[in-house]
């Protein structure tokens, strides 16, 4: 199995600041200070033995600070000899497609023959999408303009695209990529709905878990993506799932790896649904968001407990056997470990780095990764139950 490390920065403790709208002083630990100890956690990376390093992108809060992957992983490109990169996830409505096929083709370039692994997604939150300038009510849109438009890049060196936003003339993407023809071929897209898990199948894309959920719902999620596919006549997939990795030598101490997935959560919550945020209402294709926003009891304590079977948070011996339960689950191809996250202090965060490279990462990497029957699709037989 493929094992990865999520490299970015969250300054968790400056949530307080930013909800009570005080902006007047400045945060208690610098964003530089927070992406400096980010940055020494990355380094780390390649010495323990991991398979790449990976990249997200999100603007405006102290939430994973981390505007352009494609940036960020240049940085990570030069700094590594070994090691693939990946984005979980690019967000493809925020980019013109002529620019991102040229950044993704120089980052190519940079990487010298590694590979860059493409993750996704159309984001969510309202303000990222009302700072940028982008409608987020027309979301799906963009999302397949741009992901069909890189593709067209990437298969012909003169290209045109005729897409509902995008309106391409004869191009050609320069430098050309040592890889071109391959780039675009294993998109992974991050989605949680059934309609959105259509839309991906429909336009050939894989699944990823951005945070990943209970066993059986994760179990499900995959299941009926690959009904989807199988009815479309393609193969089964096999999902990129990043998860929360907390690994420390006793049960008792893994404890307060549990703390700081809370305190994640709860930062997730305030980034996407309550600072800064005028609310899913009447935005197509957010009733889900909307659902969530609105329910009793909050994102982050929804499902937390349930969510002890997936994370890979507790002593060595139990995060080998939550992940090969995950294998056998959900099929899992390539594993990538959030490592630096809810305000763990940095000398915690290398503690546990260090030893899951030492006592899990060398049984991750043995692991098989096949298609197991729980997550296989069956074909459906009409066209109406093909799309719904």
């Amino acid at each position: 199995m493929h094992c990865g490390v999520m490299v970015t920065g969250y300054n968790q403790g400056d949530w307080g600041r930013l909800m009570a709208e005080d902006y007047d002083r400045p945060p208690a630990v610098s964003d530089a200070d927070n992406m400096d100890d980010t940055l020494y956690m990355g380094e780390l990376v390649e010495p323990l033995g991991f398979d790449s390093i990976w990249a997200t992108e999100h603007y405006g809060s102290a939430y994973s600070m981390q505007p352009n992957p494609l940036q960020y992983l240049s940085y990570w490109a030069g700094r590594t000899s070994r090691v693939d990169m990946g984005t979980a996830v690019i967000v493809a409505p925020w980019w013109n497609p002529v620019r991102l096929a040229h950044e993704i083709s120089m980052l190519d370039i940079l990487l010298k023959g590694r590979r860059l692994h493409l993750g996704i997604g159309r984001g969510i939150a309202p303000h990222e999408y009302a700072s940028l300038g982008y409608p987020i009510e027309q979301s799906h849109k963009y999302f397949y303009d741009v992901v069909n438009a890189i593709r067209a890049a990437d298969g012909a060196e003169r290209f045109t695209f005729d897409g509902e936003v995008y309106k391409i003339p004869p191009t050609t993407i320069r430098p050309q990529a040592r890889h071109k023809g391959d780039l675009t071929t294993r998109i992974k897209a991050a989605f949680t709905t059934k309609e959105s898990a259509r839309l991906a199948a429909k336009n050939g894309l894989g699944q990823m878990f951005v945070s990943g959920d209970n066993l059986d719902e994760m179990t499900a999620q995959v299941r009926q993506f690959n009904t989807i596919r199988a009815g479309l006549g393609l193969p089964p997939d096999q999902p990129t799932t990043l998860l929360w990795m907390y690994c420390a030598e006793t049960a008792a101490e893994a404890e307060e790896g549990w703390q700081y997935f809370h305190n994640q959560l709860i930062a997730a919550q305030h980034h996407y649904f309550e600072w800064n945020n005028s609310g899913f209402e009447g935005i197509h294709g957010y009733e889900e968001y909307l659902k969530r926003q609105t329910a009793d009891v909050g994102v982050a304590d929804a499902g937390f407990e349930a969510r002890r079977m997936t994370q890979p948070i507790g002593t060595p011996d139990e995060i080998i056997e939550k992940i090969k339960t995950l294998q056998k689950a959900i099929s899992l191809e390539m594993l990538v470990v959030h490592v630096f996250y809810g305000g763990m202090p940095r000398d915690k965060a290398e503690k546990s780095l260090r030893l899951f490279a030492e006592k899990v990462l060398p049984e991750v990497q043995a692991m098989p990764t096949p298609i197991n029957p729980a997550s296989l699709g069956h074909p459906l037989n009409s066209l109406a139950q093909r799309f719904p």
